[in-house]
């Protein structure tokens, strides 16, 4: 019969415990305090800046894709970041740069004279292609 009552206590014991850790757990209005409520912006569709692109280089998953490009002289080249980060497109050459480009805004680039243009991602160097331009009409 002893050890029975000490069952009992054992059990309203651990009631007890749990029921002063909810009570500390509930909310108390009068200790809350207000915090700003940030609203998610929808995602906005690709920004176009400058005349229609002739071709694509999209930038994702921290790569130029493609990679290689060959366009003639007086086509437009459209640099589009679908990255969460942002990236540029800069020729080594300096021949082009965009500004940095946040998710889903673009830049064009229009080629003015034939040659070969190495480009990278200036804020991820790592990050490399080239750009043909050929004389050719296509």
């Amino acid at each position: 019969m002893k050890y029975i009552s000490y069952f009992f206590i054992a059990i309203a014991s651990a009631f007890l415990v749990i029921l002063l850790s909810l009570s500390s757990c509930s909310p108390n209005p009068k200790t809350m305090t207000m915090q700003p409520m940030v609203m998610k912006q929808p995602k906005e569709q690709p920004k176009t800046n400058q005349q229609p692109a002739d071709v694509t280089v999209k930038i994702r998953n921290f790569k130029f894709e493609p990679a290689n490009l060959a366009i003639a002289v007086g086509k437009t080249v459209q640099f589009l970041n679908v990255d969460e980060e942002p990236h540029t497109a800069t020729a080594t050459d300096g021949t082009f740069n965009s500004k940095a480009l946040d998710t889903n805004e673009t830049w064009n680039y229009t080629a003015t004279k034939p040659g070969t243009y190495p480009y990278i991602c200036s804020i991820h160097p790592f990050m490399k292609g080239t750009l043909t331009v050929t004389n050719k009409k296509n």
